[in-house]
Formats: C-alpha cells, structure tokens, sequence
C-alpha cells in the first residue's frame, strides 16, 4: 500500500515546504509515499483561467497511477473528523493494494474531468484554504491516522 500526493507546483513560502517535507518523512515511518509535483500552467497572461485549469488538470490526469484509489479534494466532497478519516484510510489500506492517490489543484482548482475520475471527493474545510496550509493539513491528517492505526501517541 502506497500513498500518492499529485498537486501543482507551487513556490511559495519555502515554510510550508519544510513542514510538507517533515509530515512526509513522518508519514514514511508508516506507508510508502510518493510526492509528484506537476508544472504549473504560468507565464501566459493571454490565458484565461478556464484554459489554465484544463492544462494544468490535463497534466494531474496524466500523472495518475492506474490502479489507486483516487481521492480528489474539492470543497464540495465528503468531510470527516480525524477518527473517521483514519477509518476509512485504514480500510483503504487493506482494499486498496495498489495505495491511494490524493489529487489537489492548483490555483485555479480542477476541471470537472478529473473531479469525474475521482472514486473519493474530500473536503478538508469548508473554508477556503491556501493551497500550500491544504497541503500541510492533509499530510498532518495522513500522519494522525497512521499514529491511530497503530495506537501511537499522538492524537488528544
């Protein structure tokens, strides 16, 4: 069991990239992961953000492993406290041998296409999240679950 995250690059405060990196190293300790980083559609002021997000969705699809549990994140998709979403991860990790793929967007979200090839649409919030904080929360999120299913310290 793997766990894949797929989202758009991103240089923002190199902070978020220190916390990201640390929840992944912690995350290792438990379960495979994979970090894929797409390019982001940027430079052309002539595009409209309809035509950036395509692009940059039309690269997140592409990346896609075939065989994962693909979990979109939208505002609109399912949201679950901690206890729950270490539930269904840990039941993920027993029916889903070929891992499980988190899918976040860029700037400008995802085109409905890889929305539709989502098995899981999941809500972090329902506020609105900076993009780099998302990425930290979710990867916290994975890190309290794997600290759960092994009855680890670490949730209060």
């Amino acid at each position: 069991m793997k766990f894949r995250l797929l989202w758009v690059r991103s240089n923002a405060d190199s902070e978020f990239g220190a916390a990201i990196d640390r929840y992944v190293n912690r995350i290792r300790h438990f379960f495979p992961i994979e970090v894929t980083e797409i390019a982001a559609e940027r430079g052309r002021q002539s595009e409209s953000d309809v035509a950036i997000m395509r692009a940059e969705s039309a690269r997140l699809m592409a990346a896609l492993p075939a065989q994962a549990h693909i979990v979109v994140l939208d505002e609109r998709g399912r949201q679950m406290d901690s206890l729950k979403f270490s539930k269904w991860l840990e039941r993920m990790t027993i029916e889903q041998p070929h891992g499980v793929a988190f899918v976040m967007g860029g700037d400008v979200g995802l085109a409905d296409t890889i929305k539709q090839r989502a098995d899981t649409l999941l809500a972090l919030s329902a506020m609105t999240l900076p993009h780099q904080i998302a990425r930290v929360v979710l990867l916290e999120q994975i890190y309290r679950a794997c600290t759960l299913m092994r009855n680890i310290p670490y949730h209060k």
